[in-house]
């Protein structure tokens, strides 16, 4: 029986995924979008205070299964934060709803033998495809965030990952603020991940340090050291992106305000859930840009 693979959603990277790994004769079920519905299904089958990335990608899941997938791909972040054990604990819940699937797993460390060993290629030819969609990777993240000059602000976007690449989850935040007349820096990218480089600057790292000097997980330490860099290069604010309950990013909270209030950068900070609406949304994004353009003249 041929591999119909089940993967969730990954923001603006969904497609250049999907044509990847569909020209390796792979059929992809994903969802054109994360609904309402879709949302629904993972918060009904998961904890309440598990993290929103959770309940969203547990909710594709269960729709690619519904959906005739055999295979599911999930992420390990080998790290600290509870992304890790997403895998364990999703695959639990969906066996003991009766689901029969594979659960593939991919990690940053090892990306290049875990693709490898899903396709059951060489280990040349994985490196290969890998060169071969990289550019795209970088041509689509140019064109995303690409400034320009008629854009009368800067705003850099720091917060757990997933919440700032994931457009159905963060109401397309970074759309939203380039129609209204805003150039947005995404403080971290795919290829930031792939290149090991998700700090800016050594300096605004070694900063960082003095104020959190063991390590976190997740992108915490992340969030402080670009919002460094962010106050350090005549950005004109800062958005903090982070779904609630998420340990990492409500652990430096207090050190994001403190970084935010000495560089004298505003922040806004938008908790995520599933029971946050985007017309309050929207009006807080007004606010806060209205209040940057007040403040610049």
């Amino acid at each position: 029986m041929s591999i119909k693979l089940g993967i969730p959603r990954l923001g603006i990277y969904s497609n250049v995924l999907r044509s990847f790994l569909e020209e390796l004769g792979i059929e992809v079920i994903m969802p054109a979008k994360i609904t309402r519905d879709i949302i629904k299904l993972g918060v009904a089958n998961s904890a309440d205070m598990v993290c929103y990335p959770f309940k969203t990608t547990l909710g594709q899941e269960i729709w690619a299964l519904e959906n005739g997938a055999t295979d599911l791909l999930s992420f390990n972040s080998c790290g600290l934060c509870r992304l890790k054990h997403y895998h364990q604990i999703q695959e639990h819940i969906l066996r003991h709803l009766g689901y029969q699937f594979t659960m593939n797993v991919i990690t940053k460390q090892n990306f290049k033998k875990d693709i490898k060993r899903l396709l059951n290629i060489s280990f040349l030819e994985a490196h290969r495809l890998f060169k071969k969609v990289y550019p795209q990777l970088q041509e689509l993240e140019e064109a995303t965030y690409r400034f320009l000059p008629e854009r009368d602000l800067k705003i850099g976007i720091v917060g757990e990952v997933y919440s700032c690449w994931e457009r159905d989850t963060n109401f397309d935040i970074v759309r939203k603020l380039q129609r209204r007349g805003v150039n947005v820096n995404m403080s971290i990218t795919v290829t930031d991940y792939l290149r090991q480089n998700t700090h800016r600057g050594k300096d605004e790292e070694k900063e960082a340090r003095e104020l959190l000097t063991q390590e976190l997980g997740g992108h915490g330490f992340e969030s402080i050291c670009n919002t460094i860099y962010y106050g350090k290069n005549g950005f004109d604010g800062v958005i903090h992106l982070l779904p609630l309950s998420c340990m990492p990013e409500s652990t430096v909270e207090p050190l994001v305000d403190f970084i935010a209030e000495k560089y004298r950068i505003p922040l806004y900070r938008f908790p995520l859930d599933e029971a946050t609406f985007e017309v309050g949304f929207n009006t807080r994004l007004d606010t806060f840009i209205s209040m940057l353009r007040r403040r610049k003249r």
